[in-house]
């Protein structure tokens, strides 16, 4: 299984950019999560960055903060000033001019986003012709700092989750930012009951037939013929399970079958059912079945 584009840079390398937040930073990681959607971890030693225009959407979750930081932002002639906390969070709006100075080293998460790739993930929840995300200075959103953290975890990990987890990630987090965020209130749409079960059967055979490739969460809605979120919803009402959860749990099942085979090895058997390598194999095995796929193969 293709695991997200990801890179991960020396702590002396610095960032090739001339991003208003970025400049100077030392990049950590760096992550393509989907088309037009880069997660990155940053260091920033105290500076100061002139003003500029971001050109994407950017969102900032400080990850790394010490006591008595303090930070300043100018964004379109508005002038902020707080103390810089853990889980503190900073919308910048693409286009908007900025600039921003802090006195402390810290560390940050940066999820950008091109702004066509933001309205179009929204453009079918909402009415009217513009989708308007709002600026926000040091933020404090429970829900934007966990999915940041877990889209770190997956950066850290190589996408153990697979594309599928990192989509439900992003689905969620596109909501929130929907919901609280921006200018344009969202449509709810309803469905009762789950998929059809026609529909589900289409998806799950698909899944079924492609368990050893990346599965993407638009690829599954799109056989349903529904949004990306709506589909995880009615799926998980159908079946019991989220999208992600339900191919981990196939992928066990099939990798059970063909350890008991015993004609190949754990490593090809954890590729040929869709895991990046071994480890992502036991890791989730264990976690399902209760005992690693070499335990299981004694129990035999």
């Amino acid at each position: 299984m293709a695991s997200p584009q990801s890179e991960s840079v020396g702590y002396t390398s610095r960032i090739d950019s001339q991003a208003l937040y970025f400049e100077g930073a030392i990049l950590l990681q760096r992550q393509l999560l989907s088309t037009g959607i880069e997660l990155a971890h940053f260091r920033h030693s105290s500076d100061s960055i002139p003003t500029g225009v971001e050109q994407q959407h950017v969102i900032l979750i400080h990850t790394e903060v010490s006591a008595g930081t303090q930070v300043e932002q100018t964004i379109d002639g508005q002038y902020q000033t707080a103390e810089m906390r853990v889980g503190d969070v900073i919308i910048v709006p693409a286009h908007s001019t900025c600039s921003s100075s802090w006195n402390r080293e810290h560390s940050y998460l940066a999820l950008m986003i091109k702004p066509d790739v933001f309205e179009k993930r929204l453009r079918e929840h909402v009415a009217g012709n513009s989708i308007e995300l709002l600026s926000q200075f040091m933020l404090s959103d429970s829900l934007l700092f966990g999915v940041g953290n877990a889209l770190k975890q997956e950066l850290q990990t190589s996408g153990l989750g697979g594309q599928l987890y990192i989509d439900a990630l992003l689905g969620a987090l596109f909501a929130h930012l929907l919901q609280y965020y921006c200018a344009q209130k969202p449509i709810h749409e309803s469905y009762v009951g789950g998929l059809p079960k026609y529909k589900l059967q289409q998806v799950v055979d698909y899944i079924h037939a492609h368990l050893d490739q990346e599965l993407a969460l638009a690829d599954l809605a799109a056989i349903a013929q529904i949004s990306p979120n709506y589909f995880t919803t009615q799926f998980k009402q159908s079946i019991g399970f989220a999208p992600h959860q339900y191919v981990i749990r196939q992928r066990v099942e099939r990798a059970k079958k063909l350890l008991v085979n015993g004609e190949e090895k754990i490593a090809d058997i954890a590729y040929q059912v869709g895991f990046t390598h071994q480890s992502h194999l036991t890791r989730h095995f264990k976690r399902l079945v209760g005992v690693t796929p070499k335990q299981f193969l004694i129990q035999q």
